[in-house]
């Protein structure tokens, strides 16, 4: 049966997972809600199963936040995944995208993160289905993924796209540079908007019982949140003075082995809080609860989680990487110290921690960049630039969309 009249083009979105919670969860929510006016956005995730009778694929429709999206499930055999196979799998990937696209008769599709065989498969479909490609790099693809064994497949979904998609400046010249698409690379960071004035204020969090002040640090914990030189540089400021330090967030289960260890030997371990895993809605309430936020990361592509401290006017210390060079300027909403250097970041949080009205002073500019410059209407333009040209709606310019 063919799909009903369409008033907006349909873009098929291929992610790796519905789950709502999470930066990827989070960033795909987003975009569907901003382009909702523009474009008819249908996740579809693919989706490795534990069943080996889904070799040939199941698809599961279900809705996301009111949207229709997809689950394409496929699974390799045992015999398989021992030597390392997994050709059968992709191939039904990208049969049943192909089957999506004509039955939702998909205007293009839209590869948001583009890691393992993810842009690979969607640029196989696309050129099947015979429609325009985006690829996005998000998170890590560019300053860890890339190193994996999937670099050509990669490299030949970007030659195949009609346009590239980056989070950050350092990362759109390496997409230009390293990779060469032919195709227009766009800059499009994330946004954030001021809290509504019909939403109910946090309930209050206390990740302190007593006077000491708290040091935040928010994340999935693993190794390119940084978390190794916190713990070092932590150890420094709690010899010092008093301080507590507030884990939030899960830690992935593949590397829970060694940060667990690693604190529990910690020389002030009885100052470290595990806050565990908080919904999206909490986040707020807990960084009001810190009285600095430290983002030590190894790669940050736009890090919603530095934005949402922003707004809540917290005092914050960084890494230089990635869009955080782009959100942060040193000594003006912020500090930004290399976190390998340990003894350069316990200073940092130091003379945050014994000035507090330096620290408040960072936190106002540090909103105010925040609201200003990291906007829906900025990020909105821009996608409508780039799905326009794709589409043959605009003009390819130099894609740029990048802050001051």
């Amino acid at each position: 049966m063919n799909a009903a009249p369409q008033s907006r083009p349909r873009c098929g979105l291929i992610i790796n997972t519905l789950q709502p919670e999470g930066g990827m969860g989070l960033a795909v929510r987003r975009h569907i809600r901003l382009l909702a006016d523009d474009v008819d956005i249908i996740p579809i995730a693919l989706e490795l199963s534990g069943n080996e009778r889904d070799w040939c694929g199941r698809v599961e429709q279900l809705t996301l936040d009111g949207v229709r999206a997809y689950r394409i499930h496929a699974a390799d055999l045992r015999v398989d995944r021992v030597s390392g196979n997994t050709d059968m799998r992709h191939r039904t990937f990208v049969d049943e995208l192909v089957r999506i696209v004509r039955r939702e008769e998909l205007a293009l599709l839209h590869v948001f993160g583009a890691f393992e065989l993810r842009p690979f498969v969607g640029a196989l479909a696309a050129v099947e289905a015979d429609i325009p490609l985006i690829v996005t790099f998000r998170g890590s693809d560019l300053d860890i993924r890339l190193f994996g064994s999937n670099f050509g497949h990669v490299e030949a979904a970007v030659r195949c796209a009609d346009a590239c998609v980056c989070l950050n400046a350092r990362a759109r010249r390496v997409v230009a540079r390293v990779l060469q698409p032919q195709a227009p690379v766009y800059e499009i960071p994330n946004h954030i908007e001021a809290e509504s004035p019909d939403d109910a204020p946090p309930a209050p969090v206390r990740l302190s019982h007593d006077s000491a002040p708290v040091i935040g640090c928010v994340g999935e914990f693993r190794r390119v949140i940084g978390l190794d030189w916190l713990l070092a540089a932590f150890a420094r400021v709690a010899a010092e003075m008093p301080c507590r330090l507030a884990l939030i967030g899960p830690f992935r289960d593949t590397e829970a082995l060694y940060y667990t260890p690693l604190i529990d030997r910690h020389p002030f371990v009885q100052c470290i809080q595990r806050v565990g895993p908080v919904t999206h809605a909490q986040i707020p309430a807990y960084l009001n609860a810190c009285d600095l936020l430290v983002f030590p990361s190894v790669s940050d592509g736009s890090p919603n989680k530095v934005l949402e401290a922003m707004r809540a006017a917290r005092p914050i210390i960084a890494a230089p990487v990635g869009g955080i060079l782009e959100m942060i300027r040193h000594e003006q909403e912020g500090l930004l110290v290399d976190p390998r250097a340990t003894d350069d970041l316990a200073a940092a949080i130091t003379r945050l921690l014994r000035d507090p009205a330096e620290a408040r002073a960072l936190g106002r500019a540090a909103r105010e960049r925040a609201l200003t410059h990291f906007t829906a209407a900025r990020e909105l333009a821009a996608w409508r630039a780039c799905y326009g040209t794709v589409l043959g709606k605009g003009e390819a310019g130099n894609g740029a969309a990048g802050t001051a």
